[in-house]
């Protein structure tokens, strides 16, 4: 991926993701406030530059409700068993999704 150019540091997480217009599952594989790596289960029409709209659940702690969340691709990758995503978040918007965010992130920056 050459230089590193993030802008917070990502830790490494693991949650449910759903790309919402397709209904393809996968995983948020790391993370932090601005920005995600999504690994999902099957190739989607994404190239560097597009927007998909994420459904994101925290298997790890119930109380963290699901929440949507937009990604802005970076970069894109397929192997021989996920398509993995990896950019910068724009929202969470609303305060119970922005929460949830947060809530999220703050469990992984304190358990890795």
């Amino acid at each position: 991926m050459g230089t590193e150019q993030r802008k917070n540091r990502r830790v490494l997480g693991y949650a449910k993701a759903l790309h919402v217009p397709t209904r393809t599952p996968g995983y948020i594989r790391d993370l932090s406030s601005t920005g995600c790596q999504v690994a999902f289960m099957q190739p989607l029409p994404v190239h560097s530059g597009d927007t998909l709209d994420i459904m994101v659940m925290a298997e790890h702690d119930p109380t963290i409700a699901a929440f949507a969340v937009r990604l802005t691709a970076r970069w894109v990758k397929a192997d021989a068993i996920w398509f993995s995503v990896g950019g910068e978040t724009t929202g969470p918007e609303s305060g119970t999704d922005r929460d949830s965010f947060a809530a999220l992130v703050s469990y992984y920056e304190e358990n890795t």
